[in-house]
């Protein structure tokens, strides 16, 4: 096996390290989502019950990003890196191994918080090692991965919760992740920053706290309502901590959350407009499954399929158009212009009906995630194009904070204006008067994508000129 990964440069042997951690973390989730519906019935709990095995690994991963980018710099990033994919691997272990719902929703929690450190220090690994001029090779090889992961996850989710159970859609993370580990341990160099400081612990506190909150506000205020004086309340606490947060980290030298990074004008454009096409984005992933099964009645294997032809679309780009059209055209056309048309294709659901085709709607998706492509491989390929290489472990933990605030904020646009248009109805209302709560919530989550078009004609392409470099002079 030496001799094997011997024959491979260093920087496609951390490429394979990551590609593991980014999949077993990706396919996890999407598994466990299809499997709620068998937890709930033989844990004997109501439907939202089971809920909280999601929502608690959420939590964890959002509240663990903030702080990843100073553990890797203060601990060494392969250590840190190792250390997180064994914890995850073990408490999938455990978590297979629950015997109540309240078990497993703990052991989700532990399980998150190894999650939620992989994927910011193995990006920060891996742009570190490749130059500007090999970063949009990086960056596909990662977002075929990232969506062929969602794709694949509700198919072998559904297969083992059918054939076999619900605990092995953890177990399956044993072999993937003892791989994972043996193979970072052999192949990853230790970096550290000598300058990383000692833990700033108002910084993690209020960092964490801030981010899981309204996280949390934001998954549970579209089903109990924003009016609700628990929701109000967690939204306070929410934005208190945040503007504490904020204050406390650029007061120190050498925060948890190194959000001096924003004064960087590329870092902000980009981190501005990826929050709004995320949120869409991924808001348009929740509405359309409901869409298809509540409304028209398909089974969840349809609605699969009916959605996988997005990151289908995705895939496609990043494989076989996404190095050469970005070092063609730059991060500012690419996200200005493929993302207007993601944004146009996400609104054009506000015509779909009761028998709209389920080839058109496939049709729609492909043709979404073929947009949506060439605007993710923009983003993760200039990202930190114009940040240190000393400072892009922590630059990592602050794109991915907001990442995931971006993913809850369009999942909770979907559903407060699904819930909204829905509510009052009464169970015997007729599929034609359901259906245009349904048009509006993919409206509002494709509307929320548009303003980064205009946004992202800020961002200067001479900025990320070395990250283009190779393609466009000739080099392969």
């Amino acid at each position: 096996m030496r001799e094997l990964i011997g024959k491979l440069s260093y920087e496609r042997q951390i490429l394979i390290v990551y590609i593991l951690a980014v999949f077993i973390t990706v396919i996890d989730g999407t598994m466990v989502n299809v499997a709620l519906p068998t937890m709930a019935d033989e844990f004997g709990v109501a439907a939202n019950e089971a809920e909280w095995v999601a929502v608690g690994y959420l939590l964890a991963v959002a509240a663990v990003i903030p702080a990843a980018g100073w553990l890797g710099d203060r601990f060494g990033s392969k250590r840190v890196f190792v250390s997180a994919l064994a914890w995850f691997t073990v408490w999938s272990v455990v978590c297979g191994l629950a015997r109540t719902l309240d078990q497993l929703v703990v052991f989700r929690v532990a399980q998150g918080l190894g999650g939620g450190v992989l994927v910011p220090i193995g990006s920060a690994i891996v742009f570190r090692a490749f130059p500007l001029e090999r970063r949009a090779s990086a960056a596909s090889a990662v977002l075929s991965v990232a969506v062929v992961g969602p794709a694949l996850g509700p198919l072998l989710g559904g297969l083992l919760v059918d054939n076999l159970s619900w605990h092995w859609i953890f177990f399956i993370n044993l072999p993937i992740g003892s791989l994972g580990v043996l193979f970072a341990w052999m192949v990853l160099r230790e970096e550290r920053d000598d300058d990383a400081g000692s833990l700033d612990l108002a910084g993690l506190i209020l960092s964490a706290g801030s981010v899981s909150v309204l996280v949390y506000t934001l998954s549970v205020g579209p089903e109990r309502g924003w009016a609700s004086p628990e929701v109000i309340g967690l939204g306070v606490a929410g934005v208190a901590m945040l503007l504490a947060m904020i204050w406390v980290e650029t007061h120190r030298n050498r925060p948890m959350l190194a959000l001096s990074l924003f004064r960087d004008h590329h870092f902000r454009v980009v981190n501005i407009s990826a929050s709004m096409l995320y949120a869409g984005f991924f808001g348009q992933i929740l509405v359309l499954p409901i869409y298809l099964q509540s409304l028209r009645g398909y089974s969840a294997s349809t609605s699969g399929l009916i959605a996988a032809t997005t990151p289908v679309g995705v895939f496609v780009v990043s494989n076989l158009f996404g190095r050469r059209s970005y070092a063609r055209f730059g991060p500012r056309a690419l996200m200005s212009v493929a993302g207007l048309a993601g944004g146009l294709i996400s609104c054009s659901y506000v015509f779909v009906g009761l028998d709209t085709s389920l080839w058109v709607l496939a049709a729609m998706g492909f043709a979404r995630g073929l947009a949506m492509g060439f605007v993710f491989i923009a983003i993760q390929t200039s990202v930190y194009a114009t940040v240190s290489i000393a400072d892009t472990a922590r630059a990592a933990s602050v794109f991915n904070t907001q990442r995931q605030v971006a993913y809850a904020s369009g999942a909770a646009l979907g559903a407060t204006v699904l819930t909204g248009g829905l509510q009052g109805m009464s169970d015997s209302a007729s599929l034609v008067d359901q259906l245009p709560p349904y048009q509006w919530s993919f409206l509002a989550v494709g509307v929320v994508m548009l303003p980064a078009v205009f946004t992202a004609r800020w961002i200067r392409d001479d900025d990320v000129d070395a990250t283009r470099a190779r393609i466009t002079t000739g080099g392969r």
